[in-house]
């Protein structure tokens, strides 16, 4: 089968079908011209009258023309169809385009809108027929201050490219962020006739962008500026200060005071909202000026500024805000069923007073800090200089403290708890101390606290109650009478999970009676979670040892919750019976948890007990028991071996 000729083009048509047109025109102009028509009209004439070379040598002229006629119009029109197609290719383009793209009249000084494409429409929400003819500036809303602005009025001033991140508002109002190309439009002889803008919305990659500068100078659990963003503004605050001379300004350094308890018991999902509701209520105290940082963990830092005339009004407005912080800190938390109580220790330094620095202010204000938290915490102090040697010895007394476990540096002894009735000695509260070997003895009130910060409580307390335990073992087997061993328990201690476990264990390896021990914990240590520690409560009761509360009437103890508890004695604090024959408040505390603690069926026992007066006191109003330098300090374990043998020989 033979193949079909190629197809021609329509441009090819076109051009064969004017080729032939004029190949036919010009084929019969000859045959007119040359009178071979004359043929069929006369008979005198033959076509040997003709010029019949001539004829021919036309008609090849003619239909060589008409070829190259061809071959040039067939050119000129595929030329120009490309050429239009690329126009068209270049309309859908534009009409395409994810972006917004605008034609603009320069000829005018308004430079005002000739064409906008269905993007433009998309992004502003603005139709074409709303916008041609109008200037650009429509779309800034009333936000023409933007100093990016220039940089697009240079340019059409200039007639050259421009670009520029501008602030533009929908029509419904709605602002986008419009990231802006402009480029000149010149004409055949190089005059700017028009610009062409294409805006291109990035206002989700400016919002991504805008999160993640954020993200970068903000705490990602409570929003607070962070430790970044806090240095900063502590830089800025300070060359303010120095300006101003009349400003002054305080850096406050906050640590919330055994937060990893509520870690601990409750789980860091609740640790971590107690700290957002904690940085809320710190901003709840703060003025505009004022900053909240979170420095990490339960760490914060505030920045304040005071402006007074008196300076001395000054400090005291920042020492009255401080407390104002850790009052608010104070309020109950609740989450989920359970209601606890987190208090906070602040220490703050003042510009320049105490540091121009952001490293020196933090620093000193940190040290504050520390000394807020011996002074019992729940307070606030002041950097003084005489600080910077007390951190020097901290941090020797801190690396020390690491080795004194395993250098055997701490001892026990033994403070007798004496019947009121019989005077016989019913018990021992067990005391920690520690002789270092340059320093001599150093108080419980200075490495406790420490160890409690380095989490060296839990192994230091789980030595004493198996070297206690041992100990009162080895009495009994060397005939003493059997009396009750009280050890008491820190907060890290009794949020251990496997503490129940761990007390079982020693009670194993001694071979001491679990009945004959007594553990004491604080009134603020079980109220901090009542509800969760009633559990571990029960759980120590029912391996049959007792238990105490010590330290109670300076907590804020729940009636409802302590008759919960399955507690065995109360012990006043030696605060209330110290002032207890002066301060009728002291008296009347006093006199009401003996009361309290009869009325639950308890023990009560006082401690401090060290004057004849305040023992017949607690005499006459029927307390139980006693523990304090009337009968006997503190002894070592052979010392108090002595003091046992001697008070039984007298009984």
């Amino acid at each position: 089968m033979a193949s079909s000729p190629p197809k021609r083009s329509p441009e090819g048509q076109q051009a064969l079908k004017i080729a032939t047109i004029y190949a036919l025109i010009g084929s019969f102009w000859i045959v007119l011209t040359s009178g071979i028509l004359t043929i069929f009209f006369s008979r005198q004439l033959s076509l040997s009258d003709f010029a019949i070379g001539q004829v021919l040598s036309g008609t090849l002229v003619i239909f060589s023309s008409s070829w190259m006629l061809y071959l040039l119009v067939k050119s000129k029109l595929e030329e120009s169809h490309r050429s239009a197609q690329a126009l068209r290719l270049r309309d859908r383009a534009i009409e395409s385009s994810v972006n917004a793209i605008i034609i603009t009249n320069h000829a005018g000084a308004d430079n005002l809108i000739e064409y906008v494409n269905p993007s433009f429409t998309r992004i502003t929400g603005y139709p074409a027929e709303e916008v041609i003819g109008r200037n650009c500036r429509f779309l800034l809303g009333n936000d023409i201050d933007q100093p990016a602005l220039e940089n697009i009025r240079t340019a059409l001033r200039e007639n050259k490219d421009g670009h520029a991140l501008l602030r533009n508002y929908r029509k419904d109002g709605s602002l986008f962020w419009n990231d802006l190309l402009i480029a000149p439009v010149r004409d055949e002889s190089g005059v700017v006739t028009h610009f062409v803008g294409i805006q291109n919305d990035v206002t989700d990659s400016k919002r991504y962008q805008d999160e993640l500068e954020h993200q970068s100078t903000h705490d990602m659990l409570t929003d607070l500026p962070n430790r970044n963003l806090l240095k900063d503004r502590i830089a800025q605050g300070i060359s303010y200060s120095s300006r101003y001379k009349q400003t002054l300004m305080a850096v406050a350094f906050i640590d919330l005071d055994n937060f990893k308890f509520v870690n601990d018991s409750l789980g860091h999902q609740a640790g971590d909202q107690v700290l957002k509701m904690v940085s809320t209520r710190l901003n709840k105290c703060l003025r505009g000026s004022d900053t909240a940082a979170r420095m990490g963990g339960d760490e914060f830092v505030l920045i304040l500024f005071e402006d007074p005339d008196e300076m001395n009004t000054a400090a005291a407005s920042i020492i009255a805000l401080l407390e104002r912080c850790i009052n608010e800190v104070a309020e109950p938390y609740h989450i989920g069923k359970h209601e606890f109580f987190i208090t906070c220790s602040i220490g703050y330094a003042l510009v320049p007073t105490d540091g121009n620095t952001v490293e020196v202010l933090l620093k000193n204000a940190d040290m504050a800090l520390y000394r807020a938290k011996e002074q019992g915490r729940n307070n606030v102090q002041r950097y003084i200089p005489e600080l910077n040697e007390k951190a020097m010895q901290r941090l020797e007394l801190d690396n020390d403290l690491r080795r004194a476990l395993e250098n055997g540096e701490f001892f026990l002894c033994y403070q007798p708890q004496i019947d009121l009735i019989n005077k016989r000695i019913i018990g021992m509260e067990t005391l920690i101390r520690w002789r270092h070997p340059q320093r001599g003895l150093i108080s419980p009130a200075n490495f406790i606290p420490m160890a409690e910060e380095v989490g060296l409580i839990v192994p230091i307390g789980s030595w004493v109650l198996r070297t206690a335990c041992a100990q009162a073992k080895a009495w009994e087997d060397a005939g003493l009478p059997q009396i009750k061993l009280s050890v008491n328990l820190s907060a890290r201690q009794f949020i251990q999970p496997d503490l129940a476990a761990t007390v079982r264990l020693i009670l194993a390896e001694t071979g001491f009676p679990p009945e004959h021990l007594e553990l004491e914990l604080t009134e603020s240590l079980i109220m901090h979670n009542a509800e969760l520690f009633i559990a571990t409560l029960r759980s120590l009761k029912e391996i049959g040892i007792e238990l105490a509360i010590d330290d109670f009437g300076t907590g804020y103890s729940s009636l409802s919750y302590l008759k919960r508890f399955p507690i065995d004695r109360l012990k006043i604090d030696q605060s209330f019976i110290r002032d207890i024959h002066t301060d009728p408040d002291s008296a009347a505390i006093s006199q009401a948890v003996i009361t309290l603690g009869h009325s639950l069926g308890l023990k009560v026992i006082a401690e401090g007990v060290e004057t004849a007066e305040q023992l017949d006191f607690l005499h006459t109003h029927r307390c139980d028991e006693i523990q304090g330098y009337f009968y006997s300090k503190p002894l070592p374990a052979e010392e108090f071996k002595t003091f046992h043998q001697a008070h039984l020989a007298s009984a």
